[in-house]
């Protein structure tokens, strides 16, 4: 299934709620988002961007009780691997060899990382 792409504060949001989970509620999304995102936000602004997550499919709003609650229908990693996709596509044109080499170039990762993502490739 193709994904809408997200701006920012989307992905922020989005991210917010795979790390807490199905269920999730405003507060708790809210929480994550100033606490570890750094961000400044009211409730409304958080509130807007998961209307948006809704409307393009990646959230399932439900009502527990008092609280909305939501259900995530996009994972973290298929839209991870939808946007990797897309950016080897376009910035590489498809060049699967030139993609890797950016992965891999002193410049992206520290050797420890680089270490790990080709161990890590070689063992799937």
């Amino acid at each position: 299934m193709k994904v809408k792409g997200l701006t920012e504060s989307e992905k922020i949001t989005m991210k917010c709620v795979w790390n807490l989970g199905d269920g999730t509620r405003l507060a708790h999304i809210l929480a994550e988002a100033n606490g570890r995102y750094g961000k400044e936000w009211k409730s409304q602004t958080v509130s807007t961007f998961l209307g948006k997550l809704v409307l393009k499919g990646y959230l399932e709003q439900y009502r527990d009780g008092r609280y909305y609650c939501y259900r995530i229908l996009i994972s973290k990693k298929e839209y991870r691997c939808q946007e990797l996709a897309q950016e080897m596509r376009f910035w590489d044109d498809g060049d699967v060899n030139e993609f890797v080499d950016e992965l891999l170039d002193p410049s992206t990762f520290t050797p420890t990382e680089r270490r790990a993502l080709v161990d890590a490739i070689q063992n799937k």
